[in-house]
C-alpha cells in the first residue's frame, strides 16, 4: 500500500462500513474524450486506490473491476482500513463487519466456520473469486466483498444467502514497507510485516511479502491460539498488459477449542422448571481443556497469467493448488440428565471425546476472457467468458471415546457442573481412541460461464446477464465398509438484471439470480432403492434503488429481496414386510424475504456517518415430513440487524492528527438451532458498542499510526452463536509504521 494511503487512512477512519460507503472527500469523476482509448478494467483491485472505508468498485459482480453503482447486485465491501482499525485479523471475524451478515459461528475446535446472510447459513467462502481457495489471515487481504443473494453464475456451488470473497494484496513497483505491532486484553500479541517493491531497475519484476505472528489467550479458561502466516508474491510484467504472478500462502495454527453453551444446549425441564445453567457456573467456564483443540496447516500455491491482446480484450488464467492437514480433537456434551433420584443440587453432565485426522488437496484452474465492444459512441457491451476446472481429494480418519471389541478408551465420567472438583480434564491422546471411520472423497467440477454487461445511452441504462453451466462428479469412499458412492449431476444457472438511472445520481434496479448446491450422499427412496439427490436450487429476486448525491457525499442503496430455496431434503418413516425404515424426498422449501438499507453521509469534510439496516423474515415454507414446523423461523437469522458508525478527525489545534470513531451494532433475537418442541434455543438480542481513537505522527520522517480500540464497551452479555458467549469488554492497542 502506497504512502498516499497512509497519510489519509486515520483521517478517514470510521467504525463500520456499508456496501456503498464513500470517502470523506467528494468524489470527482474524470471525463473521457470521445477518441480516448478504453483500457478494460483489470481483473484485480488494488487497495492503493482506496482511502479509509470507501469502496467504489468490485470484482465480485463480473470477475473484472466494475463500479458498484452500475451493477444490479447488492455487495458489501469491507476495506483494509476498517478491519485494521478494529483489530480484526481472522477473515471469519471480518465478515461479521458486514451489515448484511446476521450471524457468524466457528466450530468448537475452530475447524469449521460459517456465517448467515439473508437468512441462510453458508460454509462457502472465496479467494480472488475462487470458492475452492480461501484466505487464512488478514495480513495479505486488501478487502472482503460480501455478495448478497444467490450467485452461482460466477461462483458455482453456493448456498442461497451469498458468499464472502477476499481480494489479496498485489506487488507494487513503488517500494514500501509496513510494520504493525499489537497487544491487547488476555495476553494478546501480534506482529505483522509487509513489504513490496521492484526487483530490477526497470520495475518489470516486483515482489510482495506479507507475514504475521499471533499468540493470544481468551477470557475463557483454556482458550488459546498460536498462528504463523506468510504470503510471498512475485510478479513479472515484461510489457504493458502482460504479467505473470506467482504467489504462496502458508498458515499454521494451534487453537484450543471453545465450548460453553450450557445455558441453552443443556437446559432441562423438570417439574415444569427450566434450569438455566449459566446462573450456576462462571462465565469463563469452558468445556474443553488441555490436550484438546485443532492443529491446522494450510498451503496455497497459485500462478496467474494476464495478457491484454488489445486495450479491449484481456485474457487471464489462474492455476492454484491448495492442501491442508488437520488434527481436530474435542470434548462434546451429549446431555445433562436429571432423574428422579438425582441428588438435589447436582447437574450430571455427560461427556464424550471425538476427533479426526484429515488431509486434502484441491487443484483449480480458471480461464477468463474479457472483451469490450463499442456499439456506437453512446453504447457498448462488455463480455466475460470463463471456464473453470476443479479436482479435489480428501481423506479422513475419525476417532471417538468408548470401547468396542476391546479397543479404545473409556468414555469420560460425568461431571457435576455444580461441583468443580469433578471437572477432571485429563484426556487420553487422540490416537488412543477407537477408530470409528475411514473415508475418502474425490470431486470434479467443470464450469462454463458467460456474463454480459450492456451499457446504453451513455450508461444511463445498464443490463447484466449471464449463464453458468456446471457438471459435477463426486466419489465417496468408505474404506471400513469397502463401499463406493458416485454422483454425477449438471445444472445451468441464469442471472439477469438491470439499472435505470432516473437521474445522474439516482438509479432503479432489479435482478434475478439463482444458486445451486449438490448433496453428496445417496437418497433412500420409498421402495428402498437408492439414487443421488438433485441439486438444491435457490431463486432470488432483488428490487431497489441506488443513489449518489452531491458528488458522492451522500450515497447508498435500498433493496427489497425474496429468496426461495427449493428441493430441501426431507425424511419420512415407513414400515414394510422387512421392517421399519426411513426414506427421503426433496419437497422441502425455505424462504427469506426482507429489506436492506445502507447509507454513507459525509456531513462535513471531517465528519462521516455510515449505517446499514437489514430486515429479514426467513422461514420454513414447506416440510411434509414435519408440517408442524412450517412457518418457523430459520436458525441464526434475526429479524432485525442494524449498524451505525460515526467518524471524526481533528484538523486544527492541539488535537490535530487525532481521529475518533464509534460503531454500534444491533442484532435481534434469533433461533440457535431447530427443535421438535415448543422451547426453541435462542440467541440473545444484543446492542454492542465498539469505539476507537487514533493518532497520526511522524517517526524518522515517516508516518506512524497509533490506534486504541475498545470492544463491547458496555459489557453486553449475550450468545452470538450456539458455541459460546460473546467476549466481554476488551481493549487493543496497535502501532503501525510505514517506511
Amino acid at each position: 500500500m502506497q504512502i498516499r494511503l497512509v497519510r489519509h487512512a486515520l483521517a478517514l477512519a470510521a467504525a463500520g462500513v456499508t456496501v456503498f460507503a464513500q470517502s470523506a472527500a467528494p468524489v470527482v469523476k474524470p471525463t473521457k474524450s470521445a477518441d480516448e482509448t478504453v483500457l478494460l478494467p483489470a481483473f484485480t483491485i488494488t487497495s492503493e486506490a482506496e482511502n479509509g472505508y470507501a469502496a467504489n468498485n468490485s470484482i465480485s459482480a463480473t470477475k473484472v473491476a466494475a463500479e458498484l453503482s452500475k451493477m444490479p447486485v447488492s455487495i458489501d465491501v469491507i476495506t483494509e482500513q476498517l478491519f485494521k482499525d478494529y483489530g480484526l485479523t481472522e477473515v471469519f471475524d471480518i465478515i461479521g463487519l458486514s451489515s448484511g451478515v446476521q450471524s457468524t459461528q466457528r466450530a468448537a475446535t475452530g475447524n469449521l466456520e460459517s456465517y448467515t446472510i439473508r437468512g441462510f447459513t453458508t460454509f462457502f467462502s472465496a479467494r480472488n473469486g475462487n470458492t475452492n481457495l480461501r484466505s487464512y489471515d488478514s495480513a495479505n487481504v486488501a478487502r472482503v466483498e460480501v455478495v448478497n443473494g444467490p450467485a452461482s453464475v460466477l461462483y458455482g456451488q453456493l448456498d442461497p444467502g451469498g458468499v464472502a470473497n477476499t481480494v489479496t494484496k498485489q506487488p507494487s513497483a513503488k517500494a514500501g514497507s509496513n510494520l504493525r505491532l499489537e497487544l491487547g486484553s488476555w495476553a494478546y500479541y501480534r506482529a505483522e510485516l509487509g513489504t513490496t517493491g521492484p526487483l530490477n531497475a526497470a520495475g518489470t519484476l516486483t515482489y510482495r511479502i506479507d507475514g504475521s505472528w499471533t499468540d493470544r489467550d481468551g477470557y475463557r479458561d483454556f482458550d488459546q491460539m498460536k498462528k504463523m502466516f506468510i504470503a510471498p508474491v512475485v510478479r513479472w510484467a515484461p510489457r504493458k498488459g502482460t504479467a505473470l504472478t506467482l504467489d504462496l500462502e502458508a498458515a499454521d495454527m494451534d487453537l484450543t477449542g471453545v465450548a460453553n453453551w450450557p445455558r441453552y444446549n443443556n437446559r432441562v425441564s423438570a417439574n415444569n422448571i427450566i434450569v438455566k445453567f449459566a446462573d450456576m457456573i462462571p462465565r469463563t467456564w469452558n468445556g474443553q481443556g488441555p490436550g484438546l483443540g485443532t492443529h491446522t496447516g494450510n498451503r496455497i500455491y497459485s500462478a496467474t497469467l494476464e495478457h491484454a491482446f488489445t486495450d479491449r480484450i484481456v485474457l487471464r488464467n489462474v492455476a492454484g493448488v491448495t492442501n491442508y492437514r488437520r488434527n481436530a480433537y474435542e470434548a462434546g456434551a451429549t446431555a445433562i440428565n436429571i432423574a428422579a433420584n438425582t441428588p438435589a443440587g447436582q447437574l450430571p453432565y455427560s461427556r464424550s471425546l471425538s476427533g479426526s485426522y484429515s488431509n486434502g488437496q484441491t487443484f483449480a484452474n480458471t480461464l477468463n476472457l474479457a472483451a469490450r465492444f463499442d456499439l456506437s459512441n453512446r453504447h457498448y457491451t462488455r463480455l466475460v467468458a470463463g471456464w473453470e476446472y476443479v479436482t479435489a481429494r480428501s481423506y479422513s480418519e475419525s476417532r471417538a471415546s468408548g470401547i468396542s471389541g476391546g479397543l479404545g478408551v473409556a468414555t469420560p465420567p460425568n461431571w457435576d457442573l455444580a461441583n468443580p472438583a469433578t471437572w477432571d480434564r485429563t484426556v487420553p491422546l487422540l490416537s488412543a481412541n477407537r477408530v470409528t471411520g475411514y473415508s475418502g472423497a474425490r470431486f470434479w467440477d467443470d464450469k462454463f460461464y458467460l456474463v454480459d454487461a450492456l451499457a446504453l445511452f451513455n450508461e444511463r441504462v445498464m443490463f447484466l446477464g449471464g449463464l453458468n453451466y456446471s457438471k459435477i462428479q463426486s466419489l465417496t469412499l468408505n474404506y471400513a465398509a469397502n463401499s463406493r458412492l458416485r454422483i454425477e449431476r449438471d445444472r445451468t444457472t441464469p442471472q439477469a438484471g438491470g439499472v435505470f438511472r432516473v437521474t445522474k445520481a439516482l438509479g432503479l434496479y432489479a435482478n434475478y439470480s439463482e444458486s445451486f448446491r449438490q448433496i453428496t450422499s445417496l437418497r433412500t427412496n420409498a421402495d428402498r432403492s437408492q439414487t443421488p439427490f438433485d441439486p438444491v436450487i435457490a431463486k432470488g429476486y432483488d428490487y431497489g434503488f441506488k443513489f449518489d448525491f452531491a458528488d458522492g457525499r451522500y450515497s447508498g442503496q435500498g433493496t427489497v429481496f425474496r429468496t426461495v430455496n427449493l428441493n430441501g431434503r426431507q425424511s419420512f418413516s415407513a414400515t414394510d414386510a422387512i421392517g421399519a425404515y426411513t426414506y427421503e424426498t426433496q419437497v422441502g422449501e425455505n424462504q427469506a424475504k426482507g429489506f436492506e438499507l445502507r447509507l454513507a453521509a459525509n456531513l462535513t469534510k471531517d465528519f462521516q456517518l455510515v449505517g446499514g439496516y437489514t430486515q429479514t423474515h426467513s422461514f420454513i415454507s414447506k416440510n411434509p415430513a414435519n408440517p408442524a414446523i412450517v412457518g418457523r423461523a430459520q436458525i441464526r437469522s434475526p429479524t432485525h440487524a442494524a449498524t451505525i458508525t460515526t467518524s471524526y478527525r481533528f484538523n486544527a489545534g492541539w488535537l490535530k492528527g487525532v481521529s475518533t470513531g464509534a460503531n454500534v451494532s444491533y442484532r435481534g433475537q434469533a433461533k440457535a438451532f431447530e427443535t421438535n418442541d415448543n422451547f426453541p434455543y435462542l440467541l440473545d438480542p444484543r446492542l454492542v458498542v465498539n469505539a476507537r481513537a487514533g493518532y497520526t505522527a511522524k517517526l524518522f520522517g515517516r508516518p506512524v499510526n497509533y490506534n486504541l480500540t475498545g470492544s463491547n464497551l458496555f459489557n453486553e452479555k449475550y450468545y452470538p452463536s450456539s458455541i459460546s458467549m460473546g467476549d466481554p469488554t476488551s481493549y487493543r492497542l496497535s502501532a503501525e509504521y510505514r517506511f
